[in-house]
């Protein structure tokens, strides 16, 4: 095909285009009464209550809103004005779960080994908390926190009263 049929052919595509847009009316057909069954309008040949129910249709059509389904992240980004971006990084990244909180220890035993006393069979130490001096013996509570559970082969065994847990306090050598 040489160019100039080409343009020729191109050129009355975009006449029929422009005349077949002139053509078509644009306003909203008035209402009229139903013709008889089988009448037809116009040249086209199509019955007039189809061309009628056509554009109602066409009308309750253009007067709803478009409403597409968004996503829960797309929906918080449109409400705060940014819109909808459909360009934006996707990732199927799941952050594990947390670890679970530490268990809970007791905390240093505050006590300093001052001495100790076997007196009768009955050993008695000598400890120094937070500047104050205690004589301390088997079975004693100390500060409602600290019970005193065995005084034995150079260790002072304490029970921490909040967690039930064992503290070991050495004492020296057994004499």
């Amino acid at each position: 095909m040489k160019p100039k049929q080409r343009w020729a052919i191109l050129g009355s595509l975009l006449f029929a285009t422009l005349l077949a847009g002139y053509l078509i009316d644009d306003e909203p057909l008035p209402d009229k009464k139903p013709r008889q069954r089988g009448a037809v309008t116009g040249s086209a040949g199509i019955p007039d209550n189809a061309v009628q129910r056509d554009a109602v249709a066409a009308k309750n059509l253009a007067a709803m809103p478009l409403s597409l389904p968004l996503s829960p992240a797309a929906d918080s980004g449109a409400e705060a004005g940014q819109g909808i971006d459909p360009f934006r990084a996707k990732s199927w990244y799941v952050a594990p779960p947390p670890p679970p909180p530490a268990k809970p220890t007791a905390p240093p035993l505050p006590f300093q080994y001052l001495g100790k006393l076997n007196e009768d069979g009955e050993i008695r130490v000598f400890l120094n908390h937070q500047g104050k001096h205690l004589i301390a013996r088997t079975g004693d509570i100390i500060n409602d926190t600290y019970r005193v559970d065995e005084i034995a082969a150079g260790r002072m065994s304490f029970l921490y009263l909040p967690l039930k847990e064992i503290q070991v306090l050495a004492i020296g050598a057994e004499k």
